[in-house]
Formats: structure tokens, C-alpha cells, sequence
């Protein structure tokens, strides 16, 4: 089905379509502006925190009268690309807000469809839901049109969500014993994160649960010989027995992959 409307992203690069057109949305101040008032979209922001992140890395804050120019511009690009008024930014006091549904917006289809995944219980629900949420996200929070600075204080903690819908889905693809196409993904995972405690032991349990017994183990070896070099540390007590249950050909402890124990992330 055609997606119909005002659609925004925000994961990744700022855009904006309507009714699946790209639509033009004006220079990259007013694009980041459109982008920071998305992330928060319903809430109001103050002025000066908007300032402040409109400013590059090696830029003071401009003047208040510098953000109405960008405000004004950012609202004629909104009246002259065909929206549908599904947005409306609105002033209150030393505040604006960008108001409409959080739905129009990938990150907020990302965050409430890991929500879902966090609250569903039977594993196929689970892999469904968090894999849905994983097709929203194309990258980080505006990562086409903000600093370093602001992509670190806007969107840590969005990567972190990022990641905890991974975990979910692989948690929930390892219950359902879909052990194959699951090694590839981990893979990848594991190369993104190479220290990720959960990542490096369900890799090791999948390969393993592949009949890869010597691949398993190389990589339990290889995090050990990694996190030595680089940290000084040697593998934690799971890991240790994870390897220990693999040299052994024993059954794996299910408790290390129970999805209630993904632990923080």
C-alpha cells in the first residue's frame, strides 16, 4: 500500500514526503531544526535549547532573532511542499512545538514497536515485532544534518534502543531455533560490537547449535585473546562457562539466552 500524507524520517537523514513524493524542505539549519522538533515531537521545546543546537561545533549560539528566521523559513517549506497540516508548528511563550501524530515520524513507529517487542511474550511475536521496528531504522538520529556533538546528545540513547531491538530479535530467533540465517546475522553483530558480552555468547551457542563446535570456540578464543590485548580483561564468568559447556559437548545453561536476562545494554 502507498504510504499517503505527510511521512517523515528522521533515522538516518532528514526527509519529509507527501503522499511518497520527496518533498524539498529548504538549507540544513532548517532541516536540523525540522529534524530536533520531529525527535520531540508533541513536546515543547525552549528557545534557547533550540539555539543551542542549531550552532556548529565551532559556532557560538546565535541571537533569538537568527532562530525566528529559521523558524519562518522552516514554515513556509512546510505551506509550500503540499503538506497535509498533519504538523503545525506553534509558538508558546519561549517554547515551540512541533505538533501531530508521533506516528508520522520513523523514530516514533522505531521506539513504539520495540515497546511492543519489550511487552510480547510468545517468541514469534517477539521476532516479528522487532524485526518491524529494525526496517525503521536506516541509521542514526540525524545523522546527515547534525554535529558530532548533537548526534551524541540527541541520539545516544536511540542507538542504545537500536541495539536492544537487535538483542530481542536474536533472542527470539535463538528460542525459535532458527539457528542459521541467525549465525550470518550475528556475524555482523558481533563485528559492530566485538566487546558485547550477549552478542559474542549467543554467537558462540548459535554456531555451536549449528554442529560449528571449532568455530564456536574461535570465537570465544578470539574475545578472550581481544579483550585481553585491548582492556586487560579476561572473559566473564558466562562466557567462561559457555566455552567450558562447548569444550565439554555439554548442554548449553538456557538461562544465559532467557530474554529476561539481556541485562542492560
Amino acid at each position: 500500500m502507498l504510504a499517503t500524507g505527510s511521512q517523515f524520517r528522521v533515522l538516518g537523514t532528514v526527509e519529509w514526503t507527501v503522499d511518497g513524493r520527496p518533498t524539498a524542505i529548504g538549507r540544513r539549519r532548517e532541516r536540523l531544526l525540522l529534524g530536533l522538533l520531529l525527535v520531540e515531537i508533541g513536546r515543547p521545546l525552549p528557545m534557547d535549547r533550540l539555539i543551542d543546537l542549531l550552532a556548529d561545533e565551532d559556532e557560538r549560539p546565535r541571537p533569538r532573532a537568527d532562530l525566528y528566521v529559521d523558524v519562518c523559513r522552516l514554515r513556509a517549506s512546510l505551506r509550500q511542499g503540499g503538506g497535509d497540516g498533519s504538523v503545525q508548528l506553534l509558538r508558546s511563550g519561549s517554547t515551540y512545538t512541533l505538533a501531530g501524530d508521533p506516528q508520522l515520524v520513523d523514530l516514533h513507529r522505531f521506539t513504539h514497536l520495540l515497546d511492543r517487542a519489550q511487552r510480547a511474550t510468545a517468541p514469534q511475536e517477539v521476532s516479528r515485532l522487532a524485526s518491524l521496528a529494525l526496517t525503521e531504522w536506516r541509521g542514526a538520529v540525524l545523522d546527515d544534518v547534525a554535529s558530532d556533538r548533537i548526534r551524541h546528545g540527541v541520539g545516544a540513547s536511540f542507538g542504545e534502543l537500536h541495539l536492544t531491538a537487535q538483542l530481542l530479535h536474536v533472542a527470539a530467533e535463538f528460542e525459535l531455533g532458527n539457528y542459521w540465517p541467525l549465525a550470518a546475522e550475528l556475524a555482523r553483530l558481533t563485528e559492530a560490537h566485538p566487546q558485547h558480552e550477549k552478542l559474542l555468547a549467543f554467537r558462540a551457542a548459535t554456531l555451536y547449535a549449528c554442529g560449528r563446535r571449532a568455530d564456536a570456540l574461535n570465537v570465544l578464543s578470539s574475545a578472550r585473546a581481544r579483550m585481553t590485548a585491548q582492556l586487560g580483561l579476561d572473559l566473564t564468568r558466562e562466557l567462561k562457562d559457555l566455552q567450558d559447556t562447548i569444550l565439554r559437548d555439554g548442554p548449553v545453561n538456557p538461562r544465559l539466552f532467557r530474554r529476561g536476562a539481556l541485562g542492560a545494554v
